[in-house]
């Protein structure tokens, strides 16, 4: 069966977060022959010319300034810019004879819309963001209506209770395997918490609460904190360094910065950290950490559900304290965390392994081609 060209569109030039490393997982499938298109060059563009995959320039200009949450005026006022890069997408998709348009962010998406209004290639966008107002959902519904084909990134990024024909939830998938921890009995449990971007979302505050009420318990337990603050919320690093003063877990906890390297991100964590405070629609650092081996404690919200069987692959808590008496239990425990570590890494593998990505997206563009 003949490869299918595709042309990824992304609106960033870096890696942003998962969603960029996801991106290149889906470049890597060997179902297709892909092609970039990026704003700039940057991370990406290098990461491409390492896998060997050709990229192109696309001027987004005014529709860079677009931010979450959405206005309509801002939309109104980048009009002139998104069509001006639709017009050069379809260029470069003439140019690379691609099948089909990928997008993989909400600016992406409209450009790829676009692109297609006017004559272009099939496009296949890829939600991976939750519909917070009722602006963005309707925009969300657009955009699906248009597209020849959805990929959400999980069932939490519907926003509707039945999906639609052309929408396919698909989960993302795991590089490679990992070799099982050495998960022995130790004096002290390691926690980790490795969102990349320290940001309220992502529920340090939340975390840091649970850890002082485990060592009111009795945990001997220590956190290492593994990101960067969020640009766009300045104050809440203050605010993280009050919370530390006022609970006095100065002397338990690490702060390591950002870690690019993923091979590095879990070195000598026992217990995986995810306490977002809002929905987060499918947070790889639940997904790797299982892959791993590691026991993820993390709360129910977004797509987190649809990763982690409560106490069988992972353990889901809803307040500091549930949080606390789960640690507890683990550290008192040392059979019960080996058990869930392999049963984590076991349904991991087989739930989100690359080769299903690859097979299922395919599905998809098959579709997009088809019916479009």
């Amino acid at each position: 069966m003949d490869r299918i060209r595709v042309l990824f569109l992304s609106p960033v030039p870096n890696f942003k977060g998962g969603a960029e490393r996801s991106l290149m997982d889906l470049v890597t499938s060997p179902h297709i022959e892909p092609f970039l298109a990026v704003p700039a060059e940057g991370p990406l563009s290098r990461r491409a010319d390492e896998l060997g995959v050709p990229w192109d320039l696309i001027n987004f200009d005014g529709i860079s300034s677009v931010q979450r949450p959405f206005r309509l005026g801002d939309g109104v006022k980048a009009l002139g810019s998104l069509m001006r890069a639709a017009r050069e997408l379809n260029g470069v998709a003439r140019k690379r004879n691609v099948a089909l348009v990928h997008s993989n962010g909400l600016k992406a998406h409209a450009i790829a819309l676009a692109a297609k209004r006017i004559g272009g290639r099939p496009a296949v966008i890829h939600i991976r963001d939750i519909a917070n107002t009722k602006l963005e959902k309707t925009v969300w519904k657009a955009f699906q209506l248009a597209a020849d084909r959805t990929i959400l990134v999980s069932r939490a990024c519907a926003s509707a209770a039945r999906l639609p024909a052309k929408v396919h939830v698909v989960h993302n998938g795991l590089r490679s395997a990992h070799e099982d921890p050495n998960l022995t009995a130790k004096d002290d449990l390691v926690l980790g918490f490795t969102a990349g971007r320290i940001h309220p979302a992502k529920g340090l505050h939340f975390l840091l609460e649970g850890l002082a009420k485990a060592r009111a318990l009795g945990c001997r337990v220590r956190l290492i904190v593994r990101g960067a603050y969020a640009e766009e919320t300045p104050a809440y690093q203050g605010q993280i360094k009050s919370a530390i003063a006022a609970l006095e877990l100065s002397d338990v906890i690490t702060f390591e910065n950002f870690v690019a390297d993923p091979d590095r991100v879990y070195d000598d964590i026992d217990i995986v950290c995810v306490p977002s405070t809002m929905p987060d629609p499918f947070p790889r650092s639940v997904m790797e950490a299982m892959g791993r081996g590691l026991v993820v404690i993390a709360t129910p919200c977004g797509g987190i559900p649809e990763m982690i069987i409560d106490g069988k692959t992972g353990f889901l808590v809803s307040d500091p304290s549930l949080f606390a008496t789960t640690v507890l239990r683990l550290q008192d425990d040392p059979a019960l965390r080996r058990s869930i570590g392999k049963e984590a890494r076991s349904y991991s593998l087989s739930h989100f392994g690359l080769d299903r990505l690859h097979e299922e997206v395919r599905n998809v563009y098959q579709l997009a081609m088809h019916h479009s």
